[in-house]
């Protein structure tokens, strides 16, 4: 009889030490790693092996992700691991299928136009796949027609392809002065 307890005393600490985190628990310590990181990269500036520092942060958020797909943080964790891809580590290509799985994963989420949005404006500004883009903001608008975003998306899909300098309105060449004319009508 005693070993069974103590067979079963072991077995419930075994399992108590195994039990995951909750949502809320892996988010914070999720953020409290990206803080970290974040720390480190800007202590070390350009020395900042930025792939290195923000692998686990990633990996963090990964695990929220994970282990609580439908919770409050997952939707969190997946947006952070969208920026981390666009801002932090420059892999727009990375960015945008995390962007799509957020507006896949949680399509009525807060950041959802958010995310739509970011698809069509790196496709065109970072990846300068002109035909992806139309296709995501054409998407979004259809989504989104009363969104903030939807103008800045109309006016992303009307200059689609163009260069910055034939968006800018050129000044109008001021007239050359009149030519001044003496009183008997001569020009001088």
């Amino acid at each position: 009889m005693k070993h069974a307890v103590l067979g079963l005393a072991v077995a419930v600490l075994v399992c108590a030490g195994c039990s995951k985190k909750s949502a809320t628990e892996q988010m914070q310590s999720a953020m409290e790693s990206h803080q970290r990181a974040q720390y480190a990269a800007d202590s070390l500036g350009i020395k900042a092996n930025l792939p290195e520092l923000f692998s686990p942060v990633i990996a963090d958020y990964e695990k929220v992700v994970a282990d609580h797909p439908s919770s409050p943080e997952a939707e969190q964790a997946l947006f952070k691991i969208a920026e981390l891809h666009a801002g932090v580590l420059k892999e727009p290509a990375r960015a945008v299928d995390d962007f799509r799985r957020y507006a896949t994963a949680f399509p009525s989420g807060p950041k959802a136009q958010t995310a739509m949005f970011m698809i069509g404006y790196i496709y065109n500004n970072e990846l300068n796949m002109i035909d992806s883009a139309g296709a995501a903001y054409r998407r979004f608008l259809e989504r989104f027609p009363e969104s903030e975003l939807a103008t800045s998306a109309q006016y992303e899909l009307n200059t689609l392809g163009k260069k910055p300098e034939e968006l800018i309105p050129r000044e109008e060449e001021p007239a050359p002065p009149p030519v001044a004319r003496k009183a008997d009508g001569k020009n001088s």
